[in-house]
């Protein structure tokens, strides 16, 4: 199960400019399923607070893995800070990934080759 380019706008927390970006989720169901929407939404609630990127990633998989109890959770966000664009260097258009994986997801490299296949070929 994956639901990739959700949107999200954030804020660093250490500059307090926006982080604007996609998340990427993806879960391995373990009897449980989730809405779509509730993917977005949690994407959401996370994103609407004061962030980093790395920390953003890790809490939508932590908050996906301690409701549904999947065999797994894969999470990526693509995303362009502001504070590199407008401050210091000003290097707009660069983009950071961070990821985190959970489960199967980490224990198992065929399902991270999986993940990243499913994001590079879905469209």
């Amino acid at each position: 199960m994956l639901v990739k380019d959700i949107p999200f706008f954030s804020h660093c927390e250490h500059h307090m400019v926006p982080i604007i970006g996609k998340a990427h989720v993806a879960y391995l169901p373990n009897g449980k399923v989730l809405g779509l929407s509730k993917i977005a939404r949690v994407v959401d609630i996370f994103g609407r607070r004061l962030q980093t990127q790395e920390t953003m990633t890790a809490q939508i998989a932590r908050a996906i893995d301690d409701t549904l109890q999947p065999r797994g959770v894969a999470v990526m966000i693509e995303a362009e800070h502001m504070c590199m664009a407008m401050r210091g260097v000003q290097k707009q258009g660069s983009t950071t990934l961070t990821t985190t994986f959970t489960g199967a997801f980490k224990s198992e490299p065929s399902e991270q080759a999986r993940f990243m296949t499913m994001l590079r070929g879905f469209k």
